[in-house]
Formats: C-alpha cells, structure tokens, sequence
C-alpha cells in the first residue's frame, strides 16, 4: 500500500470534548508507545490544541460545527466560519476525503458514528480502499438514533472491520456490547475506559500534589441551564468557610456565558475562572472534590484522579449520561450523587458539596487502560510490533 500516514484518526465535534478528548487519549497513547508510527488527528474542535497540551500529537484543524440545546434536544446552528451548517458538512467532507486520499493512512479510528457527523466520512469511503477502518464507541451510547440506524450499520458492513469498546464491562455489563454486535455484526473488542488524563501523567510535567483546592467545577460547553447553575455557584461558594480552599471553575472562556460568569465571581476571591485545558489535572488532583457534569470525559477524569464528586446532568433526550452515571454510581464512592442541573436548588448543592469534602473513598477497581489497550491494537493493525517503548 502507498501510504504516507500510518494512523489517522476522526473526532466527532459540535458540542461537548468527549469524542475529540478520547481521540486525543488514543493519538497520546500511540505517540508515546510507538514513536516510530506517523499519527494524525483530524477535528474541528477549537480546543484541541488545549487538550492536547504538551503531548506530542499533530492535528488536522477543520471549520467548526456548533450546536445549540434546547429542550435537551441538540440542533445545528453557523459555527464561527459562519457557514451554513448543512453546507459546512458538504464542504468538510470533501476537505477529509482529501486528507484521506493524500495520505492513504494503513488504519482509520473514526469515534462515534462510521459516517461520521452530517455523513462527511462517507466520501472518504470510497478512497484509499485497503485502508483498515475501525470505529471507537464509548462505554454507554445512549439513545443516538445515528449510532442505531439502519444506515449507520449498512455503512459499517461495507468500510469497516473492528469497533472498539471504550468501556468495562464489569462496570457496565455486557448489554452495550451485545447491542452493538447485534447492530453492526461484529464483537467490539473491548478496551476499558479513554482517559486523556491517564496520558498526560507520562508527559513528564505533572507532579503529585497536595489537596489544596476546594475543588474543580467542570462546565465543558455552555447550555440553557449554565446562567442558572454559575448563579446558584456564587451562592454556595460564598457560603461556604475559605478553609476549604479555593475553587477554580474551568469552561470555555471563548463563550459568551464566560463573560458572565466574571462578573459573577468578581467579588469571591476563593473562585477563580480558568480556561479548559491540561492544567485541569493539575487542579483536580489537587482538588478534594469536584463538580463535573456527566459526559464520558468528565467522569473518566474525576475517576482517573480519585476526587468524590457530585454529577449535574442536562437532561439530553438520549440518556446517555443519567443511564452512565447511575452505572458508575453504583459500583463507586467517587460518585456522590447524580442530579438535575436546573433541578438541584442551592442548597442541596452545598450540602452534597460539604459532604464530599468529608468523603473518605473507598476505591473501585475500573479499567482506565482503554487508550494504551487502544493504541497497541491500532499499532498492531498498521503493522508494529506490540512491543512496550516507554524507554
């Protein structure tokens, strides 16, 4: 095969960092372990220069897409190229059929869906024909009616050979993999969970550190409920004793809800804002708790770091979070409850918050390997030897 490109991997994006965070984890891992192999990354999400930090990854970076929630139910809407968003799909997926014919990669990891978002993968289809396609799929899927479809397994039974399963069965079960063999007609092969933090401890720069912060508050993408949520967050926090220490509340500080929310904590010296990015390790392994909302990512990273936490959710019309996070609550103490953003009143987010700070964890074995485990098959299928090359 004339190929110049050893592994290329796709992140879905448009709202949240679970695809393209998990892709990263995977692109760190192989970058790591085989330094040798040619690895790229093709998104259009804009903070994937922040996730990826100091890791040695190289990424592709495509117009954004932009997703609006309403109801739970998400809609596309201009991005920031200010293309419309049925016509920036047609136009990314001439821009990834290109990638994919120039480089002819030996494997492609695309996460999601196998026709990736607004079905821009599916002319890369028909290019680079012995390219080895696999799709990546996380622990609990949710109601996705494009992971479900007829479509979605008609366009996997002709391009793509393996499904990798970023999840732990004896966490979750074995419904989800089941589900999906019966759907796409192949067994996923199953990895444990994506952590793009477990990656970073190899980087060199992280230290261990004492639990000095308060905690962390998480809110990866601004929704209806945010305003809602940063006012009830002013008032816990200035109830609550400054011998906890501070809090840093990570978002997007591109978005226009970050604004806000500086006006909101500018009189609470014990709150910072911080922008999404590696520095986030840092702080929640610092952190005696946290307050994450409960996407894959979030979850994978507080129990990456041990930190109780209490889960918010957004109440999207799929389920996946609530039906995820009820699964991880119930085998760990990390999760101290799981409740209703717009739900949850003030105060019984300061008293579980107290609570957690008081948590002593009583840990729970979870397999966090899933972006190693990941990478060496990946590595495997475009021909290295499976071999360990940490030195």
């Amino acid at each position: 095969m004339d190929s110049s490109l050893d592994v290329l991997i796709y992140a879905h994006d448009g709202r949240g960092l679970g695809h393209v965070s998990r892709s990263v984890g995977i692109g760190l891992a192989l970058r790591r372990l085989f330094p040798r192999l040619s690895v790229l990354l093709v998104t259009g999400c804009a903070t994937t220069a922040e996730l990826i930090g100091n890791g040695c990854l190289d990424w592709i970076k495509l117009p954004s897409y932009k997703t609006n929630v309403t109801d739970g139910k998400s809609s596309g809407l201009r991005g920031d190229s200010n293309i419309d968003d049925k016509l920036l799909g047609e136009l990314r997926a001439r821009n990834i059929r290109d990638i994919v014919d120039a480089y002819k990669p030996k494997v492609f990891l695309a996460d999601h869906t196998p026709q990736g978002k607004h079905k821009e993968l599916i002319p890369s289809h028909s290019v680079s024909a012995q390219t080895v396609r696999v799709l990546g799929v996380r622990a609990v899927v949710g109601e996705v009616g494009k992971v479900w479809s007829e479509f979605s397994a008609d366009v996997f039974s002709g391009t793509y050979r393996e499904i990798l399963w970023y999840g732990d069965s004896t966490v979750a079960g074995k419904a989800e993999i089941e589900r999906l063999a019966s759907h796409y007609s192949v067994t996923p092969r199953e990895v444990g969970y994506v952590s793009r933090l477990s990656e970073f401890q190899f980087l060199g720069s992280e230290k261990a550190v004492d639990k000095k912060l308060g905690g962390v508050v998480s809110i990866p993408w601004s929704g209806e409920g945010t305003s809602v949520l940063l006012d009830k967050l002013s008032r816990v926090f200035s109830g609550i004793d400054e011998s906890y220490g501070k809090w840093k509340i990570y978002m997007n500080l591109r978005e226009p809800e970050a604004g806000r929310a500086g006006k909101i904590f500018k009189d609470l010296p014990n709150v910072l804002l911080e922008q999404v990015g590696p520095q986030f390790l840092q702080d929640l392994s610092a952190s005696r708790s946290a307050i994450i909302y409960g996407g894959y990512n979030s979850l994978s990273d507080v129990m990456t770091c041990g930190v109780p936490s209490i889960v918010l959710l957004r109440g999207m019309k799929d389920g996946e979070q609530e039906e995820h996070a009820s699964l991880l609550a119930d085998r760990s103490s990390l999760i101290q409850g799981v409740f209703a953003d717009q739900e949850l009143s003030a105060e019984e987010l300061r008293d579980n918050l107290l609570k957690s700070l008081e948590t002593e964890i009583h840990d729970c074995s979870i397999n966090l390997n899933g972006a190693e485990n990941a990478a060496r098959y990946l590595a495997s299928l475009a021909g290295e030897c499976d071999v360990d090359r940490r030195s």
